[in-house]
């Protein structure tokens, strides 16, 4: 219980020397969340996590495109197209309460760093993979970072998300607070329950 506390003090402090430009808006579940400064309508969230979690474990989730719908309560489609420079092309369909469904053609790529692997994705520029029946999302551009840690797991999770549309900006914010720290709990979950 010390050492948690005390990894969670840790990853707090390089947090708030590291990234300047966050802002803090909770710490929940092994992980400190935060809001970024916007970028055009939306701002960017971010997530760093301490979990006692084998890395390769996490990384073995993340690496399976075709499954985020398996465990992401948002994403309720997502279909593997094929290789494309970067990665694979991959159709995803989302859903948030109080919103019609969105869809899009992401480039979802991954990459080794120190200690681990960094899961990227972004807008396909072609999008005529869309089914054209859901609202057309204008930006979803992320990344996890999972690396091994004394404990288990350091997890980074970033993204910077635009629904299209119409949206309220009360639900942006409940996005950006409990939506994300819902979307991060769920990776924890599937692993610890898989």
């Amino acid at each position: 219980m010390r050492q948690e506390r005390y990894n969670r003090a840790m990853l707090l402090l390089l947090s708030s020397v590291a990234f300047a430009g966050w802002t803090q808006t909770a710490e929940e579940n092994g992980c400190v969340y935060f809001v970024g400064d916007r970028q055009g309508a939306y701002a960017p969230v971010r997530a760093e996590c301490d979990w006692p979690i084998a890395a390769e474990k996490l990384q073995k989730i993340l690496a399976d495109n075709k499954s985020h719908a398996a465990y992401f309560g948002s994403v309720i489609a997502s279909n593997v197209l094929g290789p494309t420079a970067g990665g694979e092309l991959v159709y995803q369909a989302h859903q948030a309460s109080g919103i019609s469904d969105r869809e899009i053609v992401l480039v979802m790529g991954q990459a080794p760093i120190a200690s681990g692997v960094r899961y990227t994705w972004e807008r396909a520029p072609d999008q005529s993979k869309s089914t054209g029946k859901l609202v057309p999302t204008v930006v979803d551009t992320g990344k996890w970072e999972v690396t091994k840690s004394a404990t288990g797991a350091k997890v980074v999770y970033e993204l910077l998300y635009d629904p299209g549309g119409s949206v309220p900006s009360f639900l942006v914010r409940s996005f950006q607070g409990s939506g994300t720290r819902t979307l991060v709990g769920e990776l924890r979950t599937w692993a610890e329950t898989h």
